[in-house]
């Protein structure tokens, strides 16, 4: 805080006062023309009244001096005593000090101007709360300096041993299979003296929990979040001056709007985060596939097949050396792998012969108890079936004696059934539930499935098409053989 007098400003357009004589000289003048007989009774009274004038004068010049207090070279008032503004200061400051636990100085510059102003009004109070609400405070610390970029400030030297330390822990993992190898910082850290406001020290664990909360995509520590007990929320400002121990709220009062502002935004963003790697070696164990191998039947028909032995798989022990930069996995190398027991081959039996025609050429209407053709929804060139309205639960009946070709499960076609009659193929689709497995014979009326709506269906119905067969007797495609209109073979 600078005070700047009026004899120290050449450029004052303040005029001198017209009564520069000292008024110390003044009365020993007087005195001494009175002892010498100069001065008669009167002469004395005109001298003493041209004394009080001049002292009249003079109190009153000096009372017209006042003092402009400037902010940052901005006016918030006027003062009659530069002490008294020096002496708020000093306790504002004192206090700050106080409840932070750390050395405070005035982080903004406080000029005082003396001017001689006439009848100026003084303003104390509004100075003193301007500069409150206004002033800020810094305090010498240490920034964190993250491969030459700054990162946060931190209060003591000590506070870089306990970050790394504390970091490294947090990205240690053990146990589960896995051991620790090495954990070191890949970056260039050091800390620089430096002079920051207060609020933007770090306590070493909010530094840690700010590093792991951006590797772990949480780049803010958020409102309401918990740090040792304490709640931090933008509605609570305490919590910052807390950390010093300091709970006197009536304190708070001396602080202005900018140092009771909570910090609610990470300072790390993406160039800037503290990386931590680590070199586990974890042992897991793996599943070792096992092979099949097929034996071809001319006893049984190409859609039937039986498994003869059941394969069983082995299961291996895999030591990996897997390499972290803060708890993501970067790297992983195999570094030993031992066999702890050996697969077992599944033998199966795949059936080669034709699949006998069984049909007899004639269809009977596929669903138990009727049912009628959703509108819209018959054969054309682009829908090959025919959709039968069935509640869901109905029973689904073969159209023809035949042969199961395939029951499964498509995407579109939720559960559906392809069955072989020779001549023709017919499918269900959308069924609730198949009823009969590949390979099985059926005949004509036997129930095969339940109506359903699986696949990609607008309500419970049965979608049925036939197809004629291309000659092969073989079904290998969806669209091999060609659909024609089912309806044809119920018409009178």
């Amino acid at each position: 805080m600078k005070s700047r007098p009026l004899e120290n400003e050449p450029d004052t357009n303040i005029q001198k006062p017209v009564l520069l004589i000292s008024i110390k000289s003044i009365i020993n003048k007087i005195t001494s023309w009175f002892k010498k007989g100069k001065f008669g009774a009167l002469h004395f009274a005109v001298a003493s009244t041209v004394l009080v004038i001049v002292l009249l004068a003079t109190h009153d010049y000096a009372c017209n001096y006042v003092y402009i207090v400037y902010l940052n070279d901005q006016e918030v008032g006027k003062v009659g005593e530069a002490k008294d503004v020096e002496v708020f200061v000093d306790e504002l400051t004192s206090r700050c000090a106080d409840l932070y636990g750390m050395n405070m100085e005035p982080g903004d510059e406080i000029l005082l101007v003396k001017e001689y102003i006439p009848d100026s009004k003084l303003n104390p109070k509004t100075v003193e709360s301007l500069i409150r609400q206004n002033m800020t405070f810094e305090t010498e610390a240490y920034m964190l300096m993250v491969n030459g970029e700054p990162l946060v400030a931190v209060q003591q030297k000590n506070d870089l041993e306990i970050i790394v330390d504390q970091l490294k822990t947090a990205y240690s993992r053990s146990g589960y299979g896995s051991r620790l190898l090495t954990a070191d910082i890949t970056d260039e850290i050091v800390l620089e003296p430096c002079t920051v406001m207060p609020q933007e020290i770090y306590k070493p664990e909010d530094i840690v929990e700010l590093v792991v909360d951006k590797s772990s995509n949480e780049s803010n520590m958020v409102a309401s979040s918990i740090s040792n007990g304490i709640e931090r929320s933008v509605l609570d400002s305490r919590y910052f001056y807390t950390l010093a121990g300091n709970t006197d709220s009536s304190l708070l009062a001396f602080l202005s709007p900018s140092e009771m502002m909570p910090r609610d935004e990470s300072p790390l963003n993406d160039q800037n985060n503290i990386h931590v790697r680590t070199v586990e070696e974890v042992v897991v164990k793996e599943d070792i596939p096992y092979d099949t191998e097929i034996e071809y039947d001319e006893e049984m028909w190409i859609v039937q097949s039986e498994i003869i032995v059941p394969g069983e798989k082995g299961e291996k022990e895999i030591v990996y050396h897997v390499t972290r930069e803060n708890g993501r996995e970067i790297a992983r190398v195999k570094v030993q792998e031992t066999v702890l027991s050996i697969p077992v081959t599944q033998v199966e039996a795949q059936g080669v012969a034709k699949v006998p025609s069984v049909g007899t050429g004639q269809f009977i209407w596929p669903v138990e108890g009727g049912g009628e053709v959703t509108p819209g929804r018959g054969f054309s060139n682009y829908h090959t079936g025919i959709d039968i309205h069935a509640q869901i639960g109905t029973n689904i009946l073969a159209a023809d004696s035949g042969v199961v070709w395939f029951s499964g499960y498509g995407g579109t076609q939720g559960n559906y059934l392809i069955l072989y009659h020779g001549s023709f193929w017919t499918l269900y689709l959308h069924n609730n539930q198949n009823l009969v497995s590949e390979g099985m014979v059926v005949e004509q009326g036997d129930i095969i499935a339940k109506a359903g709506s699986t696949g990609r269906s607008t309500g419970p119905h049965l979608h049925f098409e036939v197809r004629l067969d291309d000659g092969t007797g073989e079904w290998h495609t969806y669209y091999q053989h060609k659909p024609i209109d089912p309806l044809q073979f119920f018409r009178p």
